[in-house]
């Protein structure tokens, strides 16, 4: 209903909605774009303290290269694929929470019951130092909204219309857009893994790519049922748990 109304629409308002939709969806990314590239110096020196970080405005410029094209793809398809205004709160619901947290609560059982006892000590306090210079702001605001613009509004979208020409079935075609974009999710973060100069093992492997996927999959399915609003609150209640589970529940 709503993507026939903007379709009916004269072309000049359809303009004026997407250059309207592209300030609203630059301004959100803009202070988690800031924030990593702020953060990114003390990265640097835990994970690579050989490596000299490059000059700030430099590292702000990186991101801005490497995020804007995907928010300009998701602004070109999203309607085409069929997908809700990104900016409609009216998609976050109980059930955004519940996956939210159920997300979060999966990985803190998997990382600590799991992984911790089959890593040596030092490499987890390698990760843990590493990952503990990440600011909670930073997490919330780049991962929760930069990468969500990226890989669900930008690449979920896109993958989602070329998969309506393969196929004449849209169930399928946003499932496979959705497992796309979530391994290209996972794959994303492992080169800051690789990056910190320790041995890979295979449980490192499959919980970096295996988490990565589950919330990538979930975020994608509230993408598609709720809109990106939805799976933006699930990827920030990822990281707020997880913060508040170290600050408060685990010693």
């Amino acid at each position: 209903m709503q993507l026939k109304f903007i379709l009916k629409m004269p072309g000049s308002r359809r303009k004026q909605m997407n250059d309207d939709l592209w300030v609203i969806v630059a301004a959100l990314m803009l202070p988690g774009i800031l924030l990593m590239a702020l953060n990114e110096k003390g990265l640097y020196k835990e994970a690579v303290p050989e490596i000299e970080p490059p000059p700030f405005y430099l590292r702000l410029v990186i991101h801005m290269i490497l995020a804007f094209p995907f928010a300009a793809l998701g602004l070109f398809f999203y309607k085409r694929a069929g997908f809700h205004s990104p900016v409609f709160i009216q998609g976050v619901d109980g059930l955004s929470l519940l996956l939210g947290l159920l997300c979060a609560l999966f990985n803190v059982a998997v990382y600590y019951l799991f992984f911790k006892k089959k890593t040596t000590a030092e490499i987890f306090e390698k990760l843990e130092k590493t990952r503990q210079q990440v600011w909670i702001s930073t997490r919330c605001l780049y991962g929760g909204i930069v990468e969500e613009v990226i890989f669900r509004f930008g690449l979920m979208s896109f993958f989602v219309w070329a998969g309506n020409f393969v196929t004449d079935q849209p169930l399928l075609s946003v499932w496979i857009a959705n497992l796309l974009a979530s391994i290209l999710f996972a794959l994303a973060h492992l080169p800051a893994v690789y990056q910190m100069k320790i041995s890979v093992t295979k449980p490192i492997l499959f919980y970096s790519v295996g988490m990565n996927m589950v919330v990538g999959l979930t975020c994608g399915w509230l993408y598609w049922n709720n809109g990106l609003t939805a799976a933006v609150l699930c990827h920030m209640l990822f990281h707020l748990f997880w913060y508040g589970f170290e600050k408060i529940g685990h010693k």
